[in-house]
């Protein structure tokens, strides 16, 4: 019934809720591997009763022929949650819902002097909404973004310096929904009282309230100021904020002709076979939970690349496919050839490692197709023969570094990360940023791309020593900024000013001095710390004087607006990246992969989507014959982080879509 109701557009909010309560959000068990032949006897065996046409399979018979992939839209999710640490720019909970759900909330976390915190005379504290998205595919313990917004009746000015505590994030309904779609399994108006869903995740931390400049040519938007000039920030997000406290597997819907429990689970026993190797022994890929529906889990290897579990997961045949098939030689040898190699790869994957031996075929071929096709394959079935391949093709055909990068971050082992360190010290901006997000994605504490924390609110990174040097922001996801190479200098003379409290000051020769004059009460306060003119070095101490994330990017970007940095600052410098239909084309079309790498910075995106992704492999059939195909349309910028080069989702509410009841 909710599969039903969930195809075409995936899961809607209510509809998640409601199967929520059924328990189809969690799935534990072991693993059940099945070889070819007591599978295949399985599957002959049920046919043989009542002569279901349902199970008439061949070799070729795919999942993704039986099923269609749902659940693939984010969920929303918010809370009301209490700010602390600003300094004197907070206000009293205002009453109503909001304060009567956050008074709800601190008490049950064990808190006694709830008034005191809410009505704090020195305006230190605040209410906040908080909200958040739920990606598609989000394991338990992920992080994800939040954003912090103030309800229109607070009095609170700014929330720039504080401190979000313990937040509990949930979906909301009405028990008139509720009720009615148990009963009827479908949606009615609004009715009844708003009652809370389950808890999707807990935030808390640092908040990044302040102006970011994504790029150069970007005009700031006017900041509204209090009576003493001090910017009014009124929002926040806190990147990396919240963690996830449960698993949200993808759906597999059988199609209307193949509803039933034997197909269910023979679909389910397919995936397992196909990933046992590369998941968590602990738990299982599928999980046949109805007559329709299979739950499905991303596995380790795929966990930066949604979209290529996927797109595998579809082409794995229903039934298993032996050594000498024909279907499996016919892989092999369009394999061989660039005009088929993409697609005979996912295939070849699909099969799972028996297709290992073939795959290694193709890393000898002379076509820079083929080679990349195979070392692709290889990479996400946990073999490193590819690594260096993949390493040499990300550097020298633009077209192939995004996908190239991704697989060397799925290897995770030392082959991948020895490849990536190497290209981190590469000229090219975006293959040397690339490379240290996937580094950074496959293993955040490899002694190459180590973060040190600032603040409480931002990582600052140092890495590939003795490369020329670069700096690098970026505008979502993650506050962190990178400083590659060993020169990156503030060349004085100069002083800058820093929001409305700091200054820097660095002479023609010498250290760098940092001011921070804070108002105490009715008095002034000056501290001053000095430290050498290295980036690095000036950033750990701004934040030694309690400068954040906002002040570091201010900091950076008027040094770079004033010619006074001795490295190029890079914001977002994310590899562009090609969809299969349009690789396809190309290497049906462009064997040397020039014009691919040419093309790649007018119809490459920088984020792809699950939930806009074509899950079907493109045919020769379906190839146009005069032009390549279009550039899908770029999706919303979200704040989802933990997928390499994106996905990006939709933009989290401004206010989270819940009203409480004012009693």
């Amino acid at each position: 019934m909710a599969a039903n109701a969930s195809r075409g557009k995936g899961w809607r909010r209510r509809e998640f809720l409601v199967l929520s309560t059924w328990g189809l959000a969690s799935i534990t068990g072991c693993h059940n591997l099945w070889d070819n032949h007591s599978l295949t006897n399985k599957i002959q065996s049920r046919s043989q009763i009542g002569d279901d046409p349902n199970f008439d399979l061949d070799d070729s018979t795919t999942i993704g022929s039986k099923s269609t992939v749902g659940n693939t839209e984010p969920i929303p999710v918010s809370g009301v949650g209490l700010v602390s640490n600003l300094p004197g720019t907070g206000s009293s909970a205002p009453p109503g819902g909001w304060r009567t759900m956050l008074e709800q909330s601190l008490k049950k976390q064990g808190v006694t002097n709830v008034r005191e915190f809410l009505d704090d005379p020195q305006r230190r504290t605040s209410l906040v909404l908080v909200s958040a998205l739920i990606p598609p595919g989000a394991r338990k313990g992920e992080l994800i973004d939040v954003e912090i917004t103030l309800p229109e009746e607070s009095k609170t000015t700014s929330l720039k310096g504080g401190y979000l505590h313990h937040c509990e994030l949930y979906t909301y309904e009405t028990t008139g929904n509720i009720r009615a779609m148990l009963r009827e399994g479908k949606r009615v108006g609004p009715s009844g009282d708003l009652k809370l869903g389950d808890v999707w995740a807990v935030a808390s931390g640092e908040l990044i309230a302040g102006q970011f400049l994504p790029r150069r040519d970007e005009v700031p938007e006017e900041v509204e100021k209090d009576a003493e000039g001090r910017p009014l920030y009124r929002s926040a997000r806190i990147w990396g904020g919240a963690r996830v406290t449960r698993s949200r597997p993808y759906h597999i819907l059988l199609n209307p002709a193949d509803q039933n429990p034997r197909m269910a689970a023979i679909v389910a026993e397919r995936l397992n076979s196909t990933f046992h190797n590369a998941t968590d022994a602990s738990q299982k890929v599928a999980d046949a939970k109805t007559r329709e529906l299979i739950l499905v889990h991303v596995p380790y290897p795929y966990r930066n690349n949604h979209y290529r579990f996927l797109l595998v997961a579809r082409h794995v045949p229903i039934l298993p496919t032996p050594p000498q098939s024909l279907y499996r030689r016919r892989l092999e040898d369009e394999l061989l050839d660039p005009a088929t190699c993409l697609t005979a790869a996912v295939k070849l994957e699909a099969l799972g490692m028996s297709s290992v031996r073939a795959l290694r075929v193709g890393l000898e071929s002379t076509s820079p197709w083929v080679r990349f096709a195979a070392a692709e394959a290889l990479a996400y079935l946990g073999q490193s023969d590819g690594a260096a391949e993949l390493a040499r093709l990300a550097e020298e055909h633009p077209a192939l570094r995004a996908p190239a990068l991704k697989a060397l971050a799925a290897l995770d082992d030392a082959a991948a990360a020895d490849r990536l360190v190497e290209l981190m010290g590469r000229t090219d901006p975006e293959l040397r940023y690339g490379a240290f997000l996937a580094l950074r994605l496959a293993d955040d504490q490899h002694a190459a791309v180590r973060g040190i924390p600032i603040h409480r609110s931002y990582h600052l990174h140092l890495v590939a020593p003795g490369t020329p040097g670069m700096v690098h922001l970026t505008s979502s996801r993650r506050a962190e900024i990178v400083l590659f190479g060993d020169d990156v200098l503030f060349r004085g003379p100069f002083t800058l000013p820093v929001g409305s409290e700091y200054t820097v000051k660095v002479p023609a020769s010498g250290p760098a001095t940092l001011t921070r004059i804070v108002k105490v009460k009715d008095d002034w306060m000056e501290r001053q710390v000095t430290c050498p003119p290295e980036v690095g070095s000036v950033l750990m101490a701004l934040g030694q004087l309690g400068g954040g994330y906002a002040e570091a990017v201010e900091l950076i970007r008027r040094a770079d607006a004033a010619g006074v940095l001795s490295s190029a600052v890079l914001v977002d410098a994310i590899p562009l990246e090609l969809n299969l239909r349009q690789l396809a084309y190309f290497a049906r079309h462009d064997p040397s992969l020039r014009r691919a790498d040419a093309e790649v910075s007018r119809l490459g995106v920088s984020r792809t989507s699950v939930e806009n992704a074509n899950l079907t492999l493109p045919t020769p059939e379906t190839d146009p014959t005069n032009q390549p195909p279009p550039p899908p349309p770029r999706p919303p910028l979200n704040r989802e982080p933990g997928r390499l080069f994106g996905p990006k989702r939709h933009e989290p509410p401004s206010t989270p879509p819940i009203i409480p009841n004012n009693k």
